[in-house]
């Protein structure tokens, strides 16, 4: 089941969702949160939507609330490979109107000032430090997804040299691993990954199996293949890329 932790008590939230239930999730953006932070956000709740939908079998209507129009203008540019959103409004009343309930799940920044009080199941994610310009977007999407969000990212050049030059290794190996016939996921390494990602969205963790997937000898490329595109459909980095040009 995929579980989260609460910002305000710490204790576990548990998603209990079956197929075609409704999610409602509210991407909840301070004013003052810089480029990366609300990066972080939307691909943290990006992430726990595709989680829901494509593992889980539900649907998520998701909002983005800021009070900020020059940074609701950045979301909407964005190119983070985030699913969209039914809208962008400047309180979650309004966006609770909009989705017709009462929001599910709160997805937001921790320590912000104009944080609020108490409010239902609230993940928080820790703000980025960096100084570093904004690269290709799907590079930042995979830097801020390998870290634990529970946790204050400083993000350096090299942290973002390093997810770029693995990206590209994983691309490559996926156009290569294409050639060959398909064959199924291994079952147990696929109910890994599901564990890890429904474990508070331990990606670290999914992208260390990927890793090791990447060097089993006793693996047929074809099943490598379809466990990559398999996990891209939550990670989203574009693991397809090169498909067709090599």
């Amino acid at each position: 089941m995929l579980t989260v932790r609460d910002a305000f008590t710490g204790a576990k939230i548990q998603i209990a969702v079956a197929g075609g239930d409704i999610i409602r999730i509210g991407f909840v953006i301070p004013a003052k949160a810089g480029q990366f932070t609300f990066a972080r956000v939307l691909v943290v709740g990006d992430l726990l939507r595709r989680m829901i939908e494509d593992v889980h079998s539900a649907q998520v209507l998701a909002a983005v609330v800021i009070n900020n129009h020059s940074a609701a203008e950045r979301v909407s540019r964005s190119d983070l490979m985030v699913r969209p959103v039914v809208g962008m409004f400047t309180t979650e009343s309004e966006a609770e109107d909009e989705l017709g309930k009462p929001l599910d799940l709160v997805i937001t920044v921790a320590g912000a000032e104009d944080e609020p009080a108490p409010r239902p199941p609230t993940l928080a994610v820790a703000p980025v430090r960096t100084a570093v310009p904004y690269p290709d977007p799907v590079t930042v999407r995979f830097a801020l997804a390998n870290a634990n969000h529970r946790r204050q990212l400083d993000l350096t050049s090299s942290m973002l040299e390093r997810s770029q030059a693995l990206l590209y290794r994983w691309r490559d190996r996926v156009e290569q691993w294409s050639h060959h016939p398909s064959q199924p996921i291994p079952a147990s390494w696929r109910a890994a990954v599901i564990a890890a990602f429904d474990d508070d969205l331990d990606v670290a963790r999914v992208a260390a199996m990927m890793s090791e997937l990447e060097d089993a000898e006793d693996i047929e490329p074809g099943a490598k293949f379809e466990a990559f595109t398999y996990v891209d459909r939550v990670l989203a980095v574009d693991l397809g890329r090169h498909l067709g040009q090599i």
